[in-house]
């Protein structure tokens, strides 16, 4: 990378800059050092920025640090200066800390900009798919990263990257994710790492807060692909409401040179008409009995086990495909990383097997007890999946009761404690209310209300469990012979969103094989609060 001095990061926020353009620290010597910076050309007071961040913990010498977050406190700058830090950008001029500040009007385009230039742009060396979606975007972003890797393994080439709400794997780095799409820096670290580890293909999902907040500014993608949308995400943390929901969805469409779209998503003409801007659009769809036609149809679906197998006609011909998945909802993912294949150009037998082969850890895992219950792990966590799942099993398990476990996040996406608890008051016999990235917001206090509304719509039991591991495992210590047990909302993740910290803890799969490993008499635990966990 080339390195950039202090000035030349100013100059490229120069738009943002708010009049005065650099607050200091009001003694002289700060005012002569800033009007250096801006001149340019001393090494002393326009030092080479060897690092761009926003966290404090991080910084080393040469630093240019960013003041963000809802949570930010002007301690992390203090600590960011005693760490090495020159510089920092901000939206406030915080008094007396001794180095210039970068005052601007919009810090998130403030560092999709300081990112840009520190990263010099590079990932335009890399072919991009974004996957944007309310539900199916982590199972579809797998199934276009496995047919890529199938494509990247014929031609003796590196694996593609992929950034997914499951896993970041860049060439460099391959870790658990911690958010849907990383935020704007560790985004472009990560694309910067794709290419220097030359992997090529990048298969990144989009959330519509990463859209929002401006998370991928001045990224290109070479398709991006529009599954679905429902009312979701509206809380004052997210959307206000539906529309602006949408319009951040949509936003993908303008930084993508070719689409994928479902021809039955809901605001389907909104959803064309945004898409239509592309040099190339590629709709997909199941055939269903109406009169819906689009470019890639799926049909005669097919279900062995695990195993599904469908049909669609390419180039003329029919194709067969198979996923390693259950559910109709699954075969559409399916269709859409199809499409996304088409526009790329890779070929059918890369299609076939990367399909075949795709694992989605945390997405419709299955389960199987000693006495015939069957388990399902699933990300399911709004209306529109709850509603897709419960389909599927009410289809394929007609006459097994029903145990939900599932909990609600504390801060955003307040609708769905009403819509999933209602969901759930009208499908499950037995459910156990827990811990869901609660943030601020104490666990018991978020499963009580969702318990109101359990009550008024149905006579289910609902149990409330704080710790999440010891819910499961009650869960699946009372479930009934031959039933059901869905375990929702986390699916692989191994992390709570706990306070405006992080807690790393078992994932619903690691709990649920553990109680399977164990002898039955020793499987029940104990109660002893939100941190205990399954020995």
């Amino acid at each position: 990378m080339i390195q950039h001095r202090l000035s030349d990061y100013v100059s490229a926020l120069r738009p943002l800059l708010v009049t005065p353009a650099c607050q200091t620290t009001g003694e002289s010597s700060a005012q002569d050092l800033w009007h250096t910076v801006l001149r340019g050309g001393d090494d002393a007071a326009d030092p080479i920025i060897s690092q761009v961040t926003y966290d404090s913990r991080e910084v080393g010498p040469g630093a240019l640090f960013v003041c963000k977050g809802i949570h930010f406190s002007p301690e992390y700058v203090r600590q960011a200066i005693a760490r090495g830090a020159v510089a920092y950008v901000s939206e406030i001029a915080y008094p007396d800390l001794g180095v210039p500040c970068v005052q601007v009007s919009d810090i998130r385009q403030a560092i999709a900009t300081v990112g840009t230039l520190f990263y010099d742009h590079d990932w335009d060396d890399l072919t991009l798919i974004g996957v944007t979606s309310t539900k199916g975007k982590s199972t579809t972003t797998v199934f276009i990263h496995s047919i890529l890797t199938a494509w990247a393994r014929a031609l003796g080439k590196p694996r593609p990257g992929v950034l997914t709400s499951i896993r970041y794997e860049d060439g460099v780095v391959d870790e658990e994710a911690t958010r849907t799409t990383p935020e704007t820096l560790d985004l472009y670290r990560h694309l910067h790492n794709g290419v220097t580890s030359s992997v090529g293909f990048m298969c990144v999902e989009v959330s519509s807060q990463a859209l929002r907040y401006k998370r991928v500014a001045n990224v290109s993608f070479e398709v991006g692909c529009f599954l679905n949308i429902s009312e979701d995400h509206i809380s004052p943390h997210e959307h206000p409401d539906y529309e602006d929901y949408l319009n951040a969805k949509l936003e993908l469409f303008h930084q993508s040179r070719m689409a994928v779209v479902n021809a039955r998503t809901q605001d389907h003409d909104r959803v064309m008409a945004a898409a239509s801007k592309c040099e190339k659009v590629v709709t997909f769809a199941l055939r269903g009995p109406d009169d819906v036609r689009a470019d890639i149809m799926g049909c005669d679906l097919q279900q062995v086990g695990l195993i599904q197998s469908f049909t669609v006609r390419l180039d003329g011909a029919d194709q067969r495909f198979s996923i390693r998945l259950p559910g109709a909802f699954n075969v559409e993912n399916a269709l859409a990383a199809i499409g996304a294949a088409t526009c790329l150009g890779v070929p059918l037998d890369s299609i076939r097997s990367g399909l075949d082969q795709a694992r989605v850890p945390g997405r419709m895992e299955v389960f199987h007890l000693d006495r015939g219950t069957t388990v399902i792990v699933d990300y399911a966590h709004q209306k529109l999946s709850l509603e897709t799942l419960l389909a599927w099993a009410r289809h394929d398990y007609p006459s097994a009761p029903i145990t939900m476990v599932f909990g609600l996040p504390g801060e955003k996406a307040l609708n769905r404690r009403q819509e999933f608890a209602v969901l759930a008051g009208l499908n499950a016999e037995e459910i156990y209310l827990t811990e869901d990235d609660p943030g601020q917001v104490p666990v018991v206090d978020i499963c009580q209300q969702v318990n109101s509304y359990v009550r008024s719509v149905g006579h289910a039991p609902a149990h409330i469990v704080p710790d999440r591991p010891e819910a499961i495992v009650r869960a699946l210590d009372a479930a009934p012979d031959n039933g059901l047990v869905l375990i929702l909302g986390k699916g692989s993740e191994r992390w709570q969103y706990r306070g405006i910290d992080t807690a790393i803890v078992p994932s619903d799969t690691d709990t649920v094989r553990r109680y399977i490993d164990q002898p039955v008499e020793s499987r029940t635990i104990k109660s002893v609060g939100i941190s205990s966990r399954l020995s």
